[in-house]
């Protein structure tokens, strides 16, 4: 994968900070403690950067699901030059800033408003997701768009490893663990890896 330059970096998130300073209120993007963190959040989101550069091979698609104020879809673009990522956002008004990130940071972005589970598109490699709800959650609402193989990537609480032996349960795998590194701020970025492409169970 293609990285942007430092530079290219710290400009990109400037202008992405910028809209949030500007939009954060009106269009309910944030809390006022959310923004006094955002900071601390943007580096919980550069921790998917690494985690993405490790993996073998190389993703060609993510999906990013829940997408909110854009945190880690959007800086994941403002880092990786030539990665599609799908931002995918159930609320409109989020959507449209979602829209207008994606201008500022550049990149292959594509912004999407929907039900990630009634919204189709090409297969994808790897999914995000940030407050959506357990892996078996995530997979399950994406499991229509999912490559051969698929990742799974999220921030976890300390509960994590109960929510992988549900996803094991459901699907009848065994998803590998390929990431399990401990966020800056708080909580686990966790990566698992599992056969994708099967019959998906009834979402909801």
């Amino acid at each position: 994968m293609k990285h942007r330059s430092p530079s290219e970096v710290e400009r990109a998130l400037d202008a992405y900070r910028r809209l949030i300073d500007r939009y954060h209120d009106t269009l309910d993007l944030m809390s006022d403690r959310g923004r006094e963190a955002l900071d601390e959040h943007v580096r919980d989101a550069e921790a998917y950067v690494a985690v993405l550069d490790a993996l073998e091979p190389s993703p060609s698609r993510l999906l990013d699901v829940g997408s909110g104020v854009g945190l880690p879809g959007i800086v994941i673009a403002a880092h990786l030059e030539d990665l599609p990522v799908e931002l995918v956002e159930r609320r409109a008004r989020r959507g449209a800033f979602l829209r207008m990130a994606a201008a500022a940071v550049g990149g292959d972005v594509q912004v999407r408003i929907g039900d990630v589970a009634q919204l189709a598109g090409p297969p994808v490699d790897v999914v995000t997701a940030q407050a959506v709800g357990s892996l078996w959650r995530v997979y399950d609402l994406t499991c229509r768009r999912h490559a051969a193989d698929v990742v799974l990537l999220a921030r976890k609480g300390p509960a994590w490893r109960e929510e992988y032996q549900e996803l094991s349960a459901k699907t009848g795998v065994t998803p590998h663990v390929v990431a399990e590194v401990a966020l800056p701020e708080r909580g686990t970025l966790v990566a698992v890896q599992m056969q994708g492409g099967a019959t998906c169970p009834s979402s909801g």
